[in-house]
């Protein structure tokens, strides 16, 4: 036995293409697949032929990429409610609203994540 297959239906694989072509923005399909460590065939196939779906450790790239874990991009596969997105000006307005430390603590956080994650791939 190869492996356990899981029935999906056509809304997981609608949900991943439309995440998958938001995501590739301008990139080539084998520029998206090096980002995300999978073949640009595959994700040729997840965004315009709604079939197949990633390994596990693609779709925590996926979710990573989207700013999400890989419990809550699952949630929103399964067909529910996407987690909350604030906007970048809802997020600044929270920010500046903040304490004093709070806000430090905010952008040490935000430091810190810049220096992780390098410059951004833009394709």
């Amino acid at each position: 036995m190869s492996g356990v297959t899981v029935e999906r239906d056509l809304g997981f694989n609608q949900r991943l293409a439309t995440l998958v072509s938001e995501l590739r923005g301008n990139c080539s399909y084998r520029e998206f697949a090096e980002m995300i460590g999978a073949f640009h065939s595959d994700v040729r196939r997840w965004e315009l032929e709604l079939k197949g779906e990633p390994k596990l450790r693609v779709l925590a790239k996926i979710a990573s990429l989207r700013g999400w874990t890989l419990d809550e991009l699952m949630v929103y596969l399964e067909g529910e409610a996407p987690p909350a997105v604030f906007s970048i000006s809802q997020l600044l307005a929270e920010v500046r609203s903040l304490p004093f430390e709070a806000a430090a603590q905010v952008a040490q956080a935000a430091l810190e994540t810049m220096s992780t994650k390098g410059e951004p791939k833009i394709c």
